[in-house]
């Protein structure tokens, strides 16, 4: 269950994609599939040593008719063999051992899967503004400063437009055949997805979601939040997705939205927990909440464009003084409602977040850099954020925090962050998810990849740098 082949590496990943990088697509998996399950386990052995005869069978073809297959993706390649019979008659990958060892929620299974106990996490947000997205998502899902795929992608959208089924497709066919939608939930314009890393779903409970519109007389859903509770191994992950009250001077009301969130969201249903708790952050040991959160900043709109213009290139990607960043940031920083918040309000204190080094994310003139210059007169500011809470100290790293000035289909730019999870072993006492994942969307997602590689595009460079991918 070991495999690396989801661990690839980013820019490995983009060599083998026909985008806007004039790269092509790595192989898919098989999509001519029965399609008429939405949801289906898939079997354990049958991944193990099938995936292990196909990479043999790779690797031997390779070695026969194409030297330049590297070192570092045999390696990357290299599947778990399968399980001995006595290994077998020890477990069971439902309802098996509890002890701690033989457990497939145990230690060793855990260092099996994960060697250093840690499971990467990307979390991205973006108001999408009711646009479509763009063709290509690689900015948002793939971005150049990862070295790694993360082993869990969380994406919440606020004001989606409105095809769920083609942004969770577009999704996967950017992700690739090593994760799978393991679950996603929406509400109105609210939309939440989870991919996971494929040889993890064995590893995780029944996922559960809630939501909750704090506009409920609003026949059009647009404000509120939507969440998927779930555990890997023994540690539980709650992912929360919000869009909350606009306009600069309603700080109490987002804050009231918050609370009604947290206090009314009704989770876990069936995961066990000590202590069930009003407020569902503090029903799982790590918290990841993310969203257009809408808190403003409170410095005049001549004072934020000054200082953006100054501090940034026109593209927003750049710092043009890198010596006088520190003093801009803290200059707009400081009148930032949602930090006052972070130390303020009792149900905040417990979050953090990462040190903000990149421009105001909101608000644009749709289709360029530029700040809105409407008769609106809106105050640029960070709306849209990524927070998290752990439950014991040490539990999360955040390691990156940027925004997406490439996107220009809305007036928000999206947000991402990466994180480490510090795991700890399970025991099967929970209720396993079983394998379990959004097949047609996998399916659908393969089938596109298939349909827009083209090895007549190939460049020579690319054909001779490696063959196993």
């Amino acid at each position: 269950m070991a495999s690396r082949r989801a661990s690839l590496g980013v820019e490995h990943l983009l060599r083998y994609r026909p985008d806007s990088r004039n790269s092509n697509r790595s192989r898919s998996s098989s999509v001519s599939e029965d399609r008429s399950s939405t949801h289906e386990s898939i079997s354990r052995s049958e991944y193990s040593e099938g995936e292990d005869l196909a990479v043999s069978e790779a690797e031997e073809e390779n070695q026969q008719h194409s030297p330049s297959v590297c070192s570092s993706c045999t390696e990357e390649n290299h599947i778990q063999q399968a399980l001995s019979v006595q290994q077998a008659r020890q477990r069971s990958y439902l309802h098996g051992s509890v002890g701690p060892f033989q457990s497939l929620l145990g230690h060793s299974e855990l260092k099996r899967t994960l060697c250093d106990g840690q499971l990467k996490v990307f979390v991205g947000t973006w108001n999408m503004n009711g646009k479509s997205p763009p063709s290509v998502l690689d900015d948002l899902l793939l971005p150049s400063s990862l070295q790694r795929m993360p082993d869990l992608v969380a994406i919440g959208t606020q004001e989606s437009s409105g095809h769920r089924e083609d942004w969770e497709i577009s999704l996967q066919e950017t992700l690739g055949p090593g994760h799978v939608l393991f679950h996603s939930v929406e509400l109105g314009t609210l939309h939440l997805a989870i991919f996971l890393r494929r040889d993890l779903i064995w590893v995780c409970s029944v996922p559960e979601t809630d939501s909750l519109s704090t506009r409920a007389a609003s026949a059009f859903r647009t404000k509120g939040g939507v969440a998927i509770g779930f555990s890997i191994f023994g540690t539980s992950l709650l992912f929360l997705n919000c869009h909350l009250t606009a306009h600069a001077e309603k700080v109490k009301e987002r804050e009231k939205d918050l609370k009604k969130i947290f206090n009314s969201l009704d989770l876990p249903k069936e995961l066990p927990v000590r202590k069930k708790y009003r407020d569902v952050t503090n029903n799982y040991d790590v918290v990841f909440l993310c969203g257009d959160l809408n808190f403003r900043l409170t410095r005049t709109r001549e004072q934020v464009v000054e200082s953006v213009a100054k501090n940034w290139n026109p593209q927003k990607t750049e710092l043009v003084s890198p010596h006088s960043h520190h003093y801009h940031m803290q200059f707009l920083l400081d009148s930032d409602q949602l930090k006052h918040s972070l130390q303020q309000n009792r149900l905040l204190k417990h979050f953090e977040e990462a040190a903000i080094r990149f421009a105001p994310t909101y608000k644009y003139t749709v289709g360029s850099y530029e700040l809105d210059d409407s008769a609106k007169q809106r105050v640029p500011s960070y709306t849209d954020r990524v927070l998290w809470k752990q439950r014991k100290d040490g539990l999360v790293q955040c390691r990156h925090y940027d925004s997406v000035p490439q996107f220009l289909s809305s007036d928000h730019f999206p947000v991402w962050a990466d994180f480490q999870v510090q795991l700890k072993p399970g025991r099967e006492t929970i209720p396993l998810s079983g394998g379990t994942f959004n097949r047609s969307i996998y399916l659908e997602g393969m089938k596109r990849r298939v349909q827009a590689w083209d090895p007549n595009k190939q460049s020579a460079s690319s054909r001779h740098s490696c063959a196993l991918q």
